[in-house]
């Protein structure tokens, strides 16, 4: 049975994605920081802050197949009345990295290696459209430039996994704008169909996931060329 490791597991598209793994068939383990996650895919779980270093024994004896970086945070939301690039704090700033780009960052150098010398796995971001240059506005820098991050995090994992005919994928994913409870109930979207198309994504050829950005089961691609802010008539 594959296993497959996601973080952010006790409540929206982390939940969802845990209770599709397990329909596809995968043995799901958890990382968050609830103590005792309400999720009963769940086959094993550990407590885990992002924000720190990872323990050596974190899932030692598994043998992951799938890595979902799904944990994220959202601290300059504008819908919450905070959002402008002046009016962001450090710590806020520091805060946002530590969890969406160096948690990350700390998993995908625990099972990347790992899936290299086996020839096989998936590891997949979590991302956004917001984490595009093309993308970028005045607003949600903490937010935007830590998936920007991301994305970057991915390509060059992408990279090391194309050297050969292995089973081998990197790939961000963009669920879009789903109810949750970083995406408000206002959202337009349910979570589950997202989770269901992510899972899906897994099981296409290596070479046709590997290195690319995903919204839903459509490739939504990186970002354009040319001036990003046009000059400003006199």
């Amino acid at each position: 049975m594959p296993s497959a490791l996601v973080t952010g597991v006790s409540r929206g598209l982390g939940a969802h994605l845990c209770r599709a793994l397990k329909a596809a068939g995968y043995r799901v383990l958890g990382a968050g920081l609830a103590t005792s996650p309400q999720n009963d895919a769940l086959d094993d779980y550990q407590v885990v802050d992002l924000r720190e270093p990872l323990a050596d024994g974190l899932f030692a004896a598994e043998d992951i197949d799938v890595l979902v970086n799904n944990a994220g945070v959202y601290l300059d939301d504008p819908r919450r009345g905070y959002g402008d690039l002046f009016s962001l704090s450090p710590h806020d700033l520091r805060d946002t990295f530590e969890v969406n780009l160096f948690g990350t960052a700390q998993l995908v150098l625990k099972c990347a290696p790992r899936m290299l010398a086996r020839g096989s796995g998936r590891i997949v971001c979590v991302s956004s459209g917001m984490g595009r240059l093309q993308d970028a506005d005045g607003a949600s820098f903490a937010y935007r430039s830590s998936k920007l991050a991301v994305n970057s995090l991915v390509l060059a994992v992408a990279r090391h996994f194309s050297a050969g005919s292995k089973d081998l994928s990197a790939f961000s994913y963009c669920p879009g704008w789903v109810r949750t409870d970083m995406g408000m109930e206002s959202a337009p979207h349910d979570p589950a169909p997202a989770a269901d198309d992510l899972v899906r994504l897994l099981s296409i050829p290596a070479a046709r996931s590997n290195g690319r950005f995903f919204r839903g089961l459509s490739e939504l691609g990186w970002d354009t060329r040319g001036p990003l802010v046009a000059d400003q008539e006199p």
